[in-house]
């Protein structure tokens, strides 16, 4: 059976990156769809999905959905879809409106950011775990 692991009704991406099954690559792919939005519509901002199945020995990959300010009113959001987390596939329009989103949302600038620093860390680790090469 599955178990299901409810978040914090206005969890943001910056609440989960840490149990995020692979944060590079997911990060790195939600900002490819972000983009898209973006170029369409001059902004995005990302909400996750606070409803999830935990399968056995898997890092969290939520859901999420990607909006952008309708109109001069920038508190009110218009949706631009939901995508998978594990598949970053695309939402019909019923999986949209069905899913049990935050409430909070993060803008795409926020997302960039928490992306440059996970791939900051993981340059500076890898800088530090290489071997020293030998001077002549």
């Amino acid at each position: 059976m599955i178990q299901k692991k409810h978040l914090a009704p206005d969890a943001t991406i910056a609440d989960v990156v840490a149990d995020l099954e692979d944060a590079n690559e997911y990060l790195r792919r939600v900002l490819g769809n972000m983009r898209f939005c973006q170029k369409r519509h001059g902004d995005a901002c990302l909400r996750i999905a606070v409803t999830r199945p935990r399968g056995p020995g898997k890092g969290l990959a939520p859901s999420y959905r990607i909006d952008y300010p309708a109109g001069s009113d920038a508190e009110e959001m218009t949706i631009y879809n939901g995508f998978g987390g594990r598949s970053h596939s695309a939402f019909t329009p019923i999986n949209v409106r069905e899913t049990n989103w935050s409430r909070s949302h993060t803008p795409i600038q926020e997302v960039q950011k928490l992306y440059d620093g996970l791939h900051k860390a993981g340059l500076e680790r890898a800088e530090r775990e290489a071997p020293a090469q030998e001077r002549p």
